[in-house]
């Protein structure tokens, strides 16, 4: 009688370690630029179209700071979302929802900065400048944009400091900076205190700044 000696295939007993790929550290990266792109602009933002047109070297800064938030936003929160996905997922879900609409609504505006900024060299009145803007607010989707921008990105940026609080992502302060810092923003909107807009857009770029940390060191 003959014995066969069976053979199964080894396991592992350590698993390979994980390092942070390139894409997870790119976005990690962009996360804190955008709102930090925002809050400058908020800085230095005119008030209105009379003063914005005789300051053309401001508004060029602006048009060029708008270019860096609009490729960095999007992909910043999406980045931030991934972190909710299994520690939170129904805010992950409400978060998105109200957030990446926000910022993509905010990047239609964009058309009133590049009005305010071309109106010298186009040789516009102030009139025809306000006139068109008013026009331009009334066509088609513009103020359902505005109200998906206004809604979207305050609402959301509460809810993923939320989110962020309940997963503790970040120190218990810093997620509370972050779901206080866009009704700042609104706050200083309405009371037109430029300097409290860069502080409240600087706290949201403090707490995604804890998330680029932890999206870098993450092996999702």
């Amino acid at each position: 009688m003959t014995t066969s000696q069976s053979t199964s295939p080894a396991v592992a007993t350590d698993a390979p370690t994980t390092k942070p790929g390139g894409l997870r550290l790119l976005t990690a990266v962009l996360m804190p630029i955008g709102p930090a792109a925002v809050a400058v602009i908020r800085l230095i933002y005119p008030p209105d179209a009379a003063t914005a047109i005789t300051q053309p070297a401001t508004m060029e800064a602006v048009l060029w700071l708008g270019f860096v938030a609009t490729f960095t936003l999007i992909p910043g929160a999406y980045a931030a979302l991934g972190l909710l996905r299994h520690p939170t997922p129904r805010l992950y879900l409400w978060t998105g929802a109200f957030l990446l609409p926000g910022y993509l609504a905010m990047m239609t505006l964009g058309f009133f900065d590049t009005l305010w900024a071309a109106a010298p060299a186009a040789g516009l009145t102030l009139a025809q400048v306000e006139a068109l803007g008013l026009a331009a607010e009334s066509a088609g989707p513009g103020l359902v944009t505005l109200l998906i921008f206004v809604v979207g990105h305050i609402v959301g940026t509460v809810l993923l400091g939320v989110a962020c609080l309940r997963a503790r992502l970040m120190p218990t302060v810093v997620a509370v900076a972050l779901i206080i810092s866009q009704p700042l923003h609104l706050v200083s909107v309405i009371t037109a205190q430029p300097v409290l807009d860069l502080v409240a857009w600087g706290l949201t770029a403090v707490g995604m700044a804890f998330l680029a940390v932890r999206r870098a060191t993450s092996d999702a």
